[in-house]
């Protein structure tokens, strides 16, 4: 090649080389890097609960007055709100809550044990007031 020409060439190869984004191999005796981390997935909101949000009453007939809300944050009654402040799995298909609640003007804390349940009559929610004693009561999902 003449030098006039390798002279000319100089600045294409040097233009090509700057174009090479690949990253040199590794040293042989550089341990290997780690792969890239996969990209978080959400997670769904207390996933194993989700059975007993939505809307509840003790006779389907009363949804529309006396339905009970129960979200991951909050549960409302017909005379009471109250903040849901922890949601624990019991690991035996139960689950207590623990409420903050305001009703007629009075503050209190309260524990729930909630299950829900299963029929061929359709999906419900038992409710065991453990700071109240008395009986559970099963609510059913309002269409």
């Amino acid at each position: 090649m003449r030098p006039l020409a390798l002279l000319c060439a100089l600045p294409i190869l040097a233009v090509l080389a700057a174009c090479d984004q690949t990253p040199p191999p590794p040293p042989p005796d550089s341990p290997a890097a780690p792969p890239p981390a996969a990209p978080a997935r959400p997670a769904a909101p207390l996933g194993a609960a989700a059975p007993l949000f939505g809307s509840w009453a003790a006779d389907l007939a009363q949804c529309g007055s006396f339905a009970v809300e129960i979200s991951a944050t909050r549960f409302l009654g017909a005379e009471n709100q109250c903040d849901i402040t922890d949601l624990a799995n019991n690991g035996d298909g139960t689950f207590t809550a623990s409420l903050d609640c305001v009703s007629q003007g009075e503050s209190a804390s309260e524990r729930i044990r909630m299950t829900p349940v299963f029929a061929p009559t359709g999906e419900g929610v038992t409710l065991d007031y453990l700071d109240r004693g008395g009986d559970p009561v099963t609510l059913l999902r309002c269409r």
